[in-house]
Formats: structure tokens, C-alpha cells, sequence
């Protein structure tokens, strides 16, 4: 029989990877930014568009929350980055999962191991078992 299971990617960190994560979560933070600015332009032509009090009102506390939500996902970002700046090179960053078939038969140890797939600049560099078994005992 054959079952699909879930298989970690990580991501080896080197310097190329890291400056490219930094560069991205860069990239990130400037994007949230316009996006506020731009919500902040929209807000002061809809307020000025609608007549009624609670429809301002009703404008204000919508964009508002969108502004909030791109300020919360700055906030990652730059904490992100925080992380980031801290991790040693050669660390391990789970960065996916791919669904892998395994074929199963009777008599075979189960729960199957978890295994993990192992990146390092673009390339896969080990396919093996993964170090931990989510809390199983």
C-alpha cells in the first residue's frame, strides 16, 4: 500500500542565503510601507466621499484595521531580521513541506519515520531521517 506523508524542507544557512532572506525581508518592510501610505490616501479620499457620519466612520475603522494589518506584518518582518542577524551559519531554517509517497506493507515499524530534505544553495544535500518526532513518545 502507499501512503502520502508530509516531508520537511530545510533551508542550510550560509551567507548567500542569509543576505538574500535579509534582502527580502527588506524588500518586505518597504512594500508594507507604500501599502500603508497608500491606505492612508485612500482613507482621506474616501472620508472626504462619504457624507454621512457613520459612513465615515465605517470607512475610517476599515482602513484602519488594513493599516494595522500591514504594520503587524512589518513588525514580523523586522523581527524576522532580528532572528536572523542571530542565527550562526549552518543552522537549519524549516522553510516548507512537500507530500512524499511511501509504500507501506505489513510488518513494517510504524509510525514510518519522519524524514527531512536538506537545502543548501539551491541544491539537495541529504535526505534523512528527521532529529525529532513531534513530542511522540
Amino acid at each position: 500500500m502507499r501512503v502520502i506523508k508530509k516531508v520537511k524542507v530545510k533551508q542550510k544557512l550560509t551567507e548567500a542565503w542569509k543576505e538574500k532572506m535579509w534582502t527580502d525581508l527588506e524588500n518586505d518592510k518597504q512594500r508594507f510601507e507604500k501599502e500603508i501610505d497608500q491606505l492612508r490616501f485612500q482613507l482621506q479620499k474616501q472620508l472626504k466621499a462619504a457624507e454621512a457620519p457613520h459612513k465615515k466612520a465605517q470607512v475610517k475603522e476599515r482602513f484602519e484595521k488594513e493599516i494595522k494589518k500591514r504594520k503587524e506584518k512589518q513588525h514580523r518582518a523586522k523581527f524576522q531580521q532580528s532572528q536572523l542577524k542571530q542565527l550562526p551559519l549552518g543552522s537549519e531554517i524549516v522553510t516548507g513541506e512537500v507530500d512524499a509517497i511511501e509504500e507501506i506493507q505489513p510488518g513494517d515499524a510504524w509510525p514510518v519515520a519522519e524524514q527531512e530534505i536538506i537545502v543548501e544553495e539551491g541544491k539537495i544535500v541529504s535526505i534523512r531521517k528527521a532529529d525529532d518526532n513531534n513530542g511522540m513518545v
